[in-house]
């Protein structure tokens, strides 16, 4: 009896866990999508086209303050906020995903606004007035010892 009891059991489990990933997968469509910078997903099931709108509860808007920098100066701040620390490093000298940004001052606004390739999302939603004119006057800088280096974004005059 014991057996058929664990038996059960192990059966019972067995369906919760797979009703669970049933249900974890079911409001992703079947198809080949895209996604572009501004929230939307475009792509066509076997039958029909749809696209997808990002909630706007979710869309966040940008945090911009006054600029007190110099074009660096508010390309720091515009790294720092964005997080792009998080994959490209403190100093953008690149991370555990994203490269190095040293001499990729060229390639900036493309990247952040367009995004690039599977890794790096477009930013283009984030961004304040200036932002990727700064960035790219702050990467420019990377690797001279001249960039600043403050991570305190929020206030007004960060200590360089």
């Amino acid at each position: 009896m014991k057996l058929f009891t664990n038996l059960v059991y192990a059966l019972f489990g067995m369906i919760l866990l797979a009703g669970g990933m049933n249900a974890a997968f079911a409001d992703r469509p079947r198809s080949s999508a895209t996604y572009s910078g501004d929230g939307t997903r475009s792509g066509t099931t076997s039958t029909t086209t749809t696209t997808f709108t990002a909630d706007p509860k979710f869309t966040t808007k940008p945090q911009c303050v006054t600029p007190t920098q110099d074009a660096a100066g508010e390309g720091r701040r515009a790294f720092m906020r964005m997080n792009c620390y998080s994959c490209h490093g403190m100093g953008g000298h690149g991370g555990a995903m994203g490269p190095s940004l040293v001499g990729e001052a060229d390639e900036v606004a493309e990247a952040v606004s367009q995004g690039e390739g599977e890794g790096m999302p477009a930013f283009k939603n984030n961004l304040c007035p200036n932002d990727l004119a700064n960035l790219t006057a702050y990467i420019r800088l990377l690797g001279t010892g001249t960039e600043p280096k403050f991570v305190n974004w929020w206030e007004p005059n960060p200590a360089r």
